[in-house]
């Protein structure tokens, strides 16, 4: 009878276990299965505004390049200026042609282009033109080739040049005999591709509407096309994020129909949590027969530590993975959210900052003293604005926003907060030693304001930008108002 009792207990002790470690792994590998399924659906948006981000890099630097070229059109006489004039007094020619390029050097040297030249159909041109690519036009017929790429448009952005990949090309009709032709090298874009270490494995690409790759962060890619798979996944979405079983692809349309296409594999997003779940298993697998409340244990805190993972990458895809400040998308959002739900006797303001010589000291002293600028002056930022009525963000490379939301002041106190407190930062700015040699640390900015129901995001933030570049005409390192002050 004992023994018969004995194996009764046996048989049940051995049914519970199996029941219970059943269960236990069923639990796992739901657990498991919604981890990662969370896990793909926020390092998808993350992922998207990453892609935002860099497509708003791309297009802030295309832009730059854009108004160097326009900013030619300021002189009436550059405009209508004809080598081929034989009636022109050679006196006269000399010294346009000598203005045109010192102009040329005024707008170009700073910025790395590798040409920045007006090209006439005589065969003359004004500036300069490098020898990589004047070795691509040996006789003549430059002009020519420009033409037939502009057609009918007014401007055109160019990749592959009579088979250059190696730099991209602006093509501006000046008039009806002459173009202006800007270029750079597209490893120039390098510091605008930087990749999150929470996202290593990722691949970001600029591509063309032929899928050339223009430029990626695989630098080995430049000049082919996207693989077949990648194009077919994509179909005919040039604007959003597909996720699939394989991989996760976003893809962003630039303002000069450029795309920046950002790919993963799942495998390395899931990779992590795959691995704390087989040793996880493991430890429910070897513990599981004596302790049942052990397993459930495991179960919930591996549940918790995909909670905390999904929270930090939703952290991360509102702020910039380098200052910690808002990326442009929530600084947007913020803002403009401000603006479309005013208070009574509310006043608004909206600073825009650029980094002043940024560019030289990146590439003079290397991408390390670079990122130590913008972390140090975002911490600047954040020290000086951390009332509850200021938002700081990142709007790309190296350009800042305040936006800030005054309730009970006039035009004239919110201008005065924002000057003094403007000042403070220009001021420990300066006196940061980061070991540049003889550039000084400084910025300019622009600071647009506006009343309740006056203006939206847009219109105030080509305000604040249009007295930034004021600020930068007028000799840098000050800020630009509406209301008529300029602060150094």
């Amino acid at each position: 009878m004992e023994e018969k009792f004995r194996k009764i207990q046996m048989r049940t002790v051995g049914l519970f276990t199996i029941l219970i470690l059943g269960v236990s792994l069923y639990l796992t590998v739901l657990l498991s299965g919604q981890a990662d399924n969370t896990l793909k659906e926020t390092a998808a948006l993350l992922i998207a505004a990453h892609d935002n981000q860099l497509e708003m890099n791309v297009d802030s630097y295309l832009a730059k390049v854009e108004k160097a070229a326009s900013l030619l059109f300021g002189s009436e006489e550059y405009c209508t200026y004809d080598p081929g004039d034989s009636s022109m007094d050679p006196y006269e020619r000399q010294r346009i042609v000598n203005s045109m390029e010192d102009r040329i050097n005024d707008l170009g040297m700073l910025d790395n282009y590798t040409d920045f030249s007006v090209v006439y159909n005589n065969g003359d041109s004004i500036g300069w033109i490098s020898n990589q690519t004047r070795s691509m036009y040996p006789t003549t017929g430059m002009y020519d080739d420009f033409a037939d790429i502009l057609g009918s448009t007014d401007h055109q952005w160019v990749f592959g040049l009579n088979g250059n990949t190696d730099h991209l090309y602006y093509l501006k009709r000046y008039n009806d005999h002459a173009i202006i032709m800007v270029s750079f090298y597209s490893l120039e874009l390098k510091n605008y591709f930087q990749i999150p270490e929470q996202l290593d494995g990722m691949d970001a690409a600029l591509v063309d509407a032929s899928d050339h790759i223009l430029y990626s962060s695989d630098l080995s890619q430049i000049g082919q096309t996207l693989s077949d798979d990648m194009i077919q996944t994509l179909g005919t979405i040039t604007d959003g994020t597909i996720l699939s079983r394989d991989i996760i692809i976003t893809s962003n349309t630039c303002d000069n129909g450029w795309r920046i296409v950002c790919s993963i594999p799942t495998e390395a997003i899931t990779r992590p949590m795959q691995i704390k779940n087989r040793r996880s298993l493991l430890g429910v697998l070897v513990i599981i027969a004596l302790i049942l409340w052990f397993s459930l244990r495991r179960a919930k805190a591996m549940n918790l530590s995909a909670v905390s993972i999904v929270e930090t990458l939703q952290t991360q895809a509102k702020n910039d993975s380098m200052t910690g400040l808002y990326n442009k998308v929530e600084f947007e959002q913020e803002a403009a959210s401000c603006l479309s739900s005013p208070l009574e006797y509310s006043f608004y303001a909206f600073t825009m900052i650029d980094l002043d010589h940024f560019k030289v000291i990146n590439d003079t002293f290397g991408h390390a003293a670079g990122d130590a600028v913008l972390i140090t002056f975002a911490k600047l930022l954040r020290e000086n604005f951390q009332e509850e009525e200021y938002i700081v963000g990142r709007l790309g490379g190296d350009e800042f926003g305040i936006f800030a939301h005054f309730a009970g002041v006039d035009a004239r106190e919110a201008s005065l907060r924002i000057r003094v407190r403007l000042q403070k930062v220009r001021n420990e700015f300066r006196e940061v030693d980061l070991a540049l040699g003889d550039y000084k640390l400084s910025f300019s900015s622009g600071t647009a304001f506006t009343e309740p129901w006056k203006a939206n995001y847009e219109q105030l933030h080509k305000q604040a930008d249009d007295l930034l570049y004021q600020s930068k005409r007028n000799g840098k390192d000050r800020d630009s108002s509406e209301a008529g002050h300029e602060e150094t």
